[in-house]
């Protein structure tokens, strides 16, 4: 598959040559320069070629997202029953030992700079509301970035909102010294439903974008999203309302193998709604070009990787016995320095994998694995659960047979059994969760499942846990400061 190469380093240099040149020539007004060589705003969003160019700059805070220790495969999974910190010892990584023992504090930088590339990436896709609008250009080319912009700034403002909890909502553009003032959860959250069925709208199906537009947002990553945006709110009803919408494209099916899924030939499979494009490009510097650090930050330190994200056993004993799943998602290396050993094999290289180890010059960070943020198993799991709040047992019971049905593959009937129809009320949810946690296990969903469904304070509590404290994070000191009073320092959750 033909990934989708942005090149944005003309688009990314504009907003510093903008700054440059009002800073240079403000004091005279008498020189008249026309600009040229790299462009600056008065010379940019003119043509067709300058809006694809402002929307490819949208999307690139995304590659920050689904970045190594700071996505939610560590993130949101260390410091929950499914995985520690890990690392080469206990002090490796400050950031990530306060997530792993509740002791978060505002000078988080490893949290801290999710904050910075959400808010880049809105600053951009607010950047292509306002300015691609009066470009002479292909009508149906312009809908369909301006679905693009309205889909990353829900995304972005979906992850702080899940993060941070109440956050400011950046709706515009600002000049330089304006600020936005904090919002409440809900109103997060109003604005992310709007712009994701505005983007709905907008965006052509996924079997539409086609070579070099397979990974841009499409109208069934829009309606997925929705679903997750529901489920987090526990809006179960429209939870049933966006799945059966996504179901009705026609677009998605469960892949044939699970195995298959985290592979190369399973990016952008019949299972996927919405993935992080990477590409092991040949930019050596640190963190310079578009490949993906995970696998190498969450891959065992005797062969070259960083160790974060180490998963417990507590985990491995969730799977059913013959569960075809546990090989395709954990695998075992010994004679760590620190750890359980217990690594994701979702995202690993050779031998663990059939990813080749990327690595251009000394830097090893340029990995080709895409970052998978929803498939159809999960809308079909939220599906259940929220089949099954509704009183629809029969409906629950079917979507969590197609995902066990799916896992189970060739194997006989009593590996993975369906769950029978006498398994109702709480030993039925009870089943959902459980095949939440087996089927998405080190996806960077469990700390955020036990949270929308107010488990965490029994599962997490004792691992540090406080309930009204740790739902979301401190928001970053540098921004409270500079905010002037605008962001107030609580929990923001309720």
């Amino acid at each position: 598959m033909k990934k989708n190469i942005i090149n944005l380093r003309t688009f990314l240099h504009l907003g510093t040559i903008v700054l440059l040149f009002l800073g240079t020539f403000s004091c005279s007004d008498k020189l008249e320069l026309t600009p040229y060589g790299e462009p600056v705003e008065q010379t940019f969003y003119k043509t067709e070629q300058d809006a694809i160019q402002a929307i490819n700059a949208a999307y690139y805070p995304l590659r920050e997202l689904g970045q190594g220790w700071r996505n939610d495969l560590v993130v949101g999974d260390v410091g929950t029953d499914d995985a520690i910190k890990g690392g080469v010892n206990v002090e490796d990584n400050g950031g990530l030992l306060e997530k792993e023992t509740y002791q978060l504090t505002s000078a988080n930088a490893t949290l801290a700079m999710r904050w910075k590339a959400n808010y880049q990436g809105i600053y951009y896709a607010n950047i292509v509301l306002e300015k691609i609008p009066g470009i002479n250009m292909s009508e149906e080319l312009k809908k369909r970035i301006l679905g693009e912009a309205h889909f990353l700034r829900a995304f972005y403002h979906f992850d702080l909102v899940k993060l941070y909890g109440g956050v400011p909502i950046g709706d515009r553009t600002l000049p330089i010294d304006g600020k936005f003032s904090r919002a409440s959860r809900e109103e997060v959250y109003a604005f992310v439903e709007k712009d994701f069925n505005s983007a709905m709208d907008l965006l052509p199906l996924k079997s539409k974008n086609t070579g070099v537009n397979v990974g841009r947002a499409d109208k069934g990553a829009a309606i997925g999203m929705m679903v997750r945006v529901s489920a987090y709110q526990n809006k179960m009803e429209k939870v049933v309302q966006y799945a059966n919408a996504l179901f009705a494209l026609g677009e998605y099916r469960l892949a044939d193998d699970f195995g298959s899924i985290y592979q190369p030939t399973g990016e952008w499979g019949v299972g996927s709604i919405f993935e992080i494009n990477y590409y092991p490009s040949n930019d050596p510097g640190w963190l310079q070009g578009q490949g993906n650090l995970t696998a190498t930050a969450a891959g065992p330190r005797t062969i070259g990787g960083w160790g974060f994200g180490q998963f417990k056993q507590n985990l491995v004993d969730e799977f059913e016995e013959g569960d075809p799943r546990k090989e395709a998602s954990i695998y075992l290396v010994g004679g760590q320095a620190y750890g359980t050993g217990i690594f994701n094999r979702k995202y690993s290289y050779t031998p663990y994998s059939k990813y080749d180890y990327a690595k251009v010059g000394s830097v090893p960070t340029n990995g080709p694995h895409n970052y998978r943020v929803l498939r159809l198993a999960d809308v079909y799991l939220m599906y259940a659960e929220a089949n099954y709040a509704l009183g629809n047992e029969s409906v629950a019971r079917e979507y969590v047979n197609k995902v066990r049905t799916r896992a189970r593959g060739n194997q006989p009937a009593s590996v993975l059994p369906d769950i029978k129809s006498t398994v109702t009320g709480q030993a039925l949810l009870d089943a959902i969760y459980h095949e939440r946690r087996v089927e998405l296990a080190g996806e960077g969903l469990r700390y955020w499942d036990l949270i929308r469904t107010g488990r965490a304070e029994k599962i997490l509590g004792p691992l540090g846990f406080k309930k009204g404290v740790n739902e979301v994070l401190p928001l970053p000191i540098s921004d409270i400061i500079l905010s002037d009073g605008a962001l107030v320092q609580n929990n923001g959750y309720n």
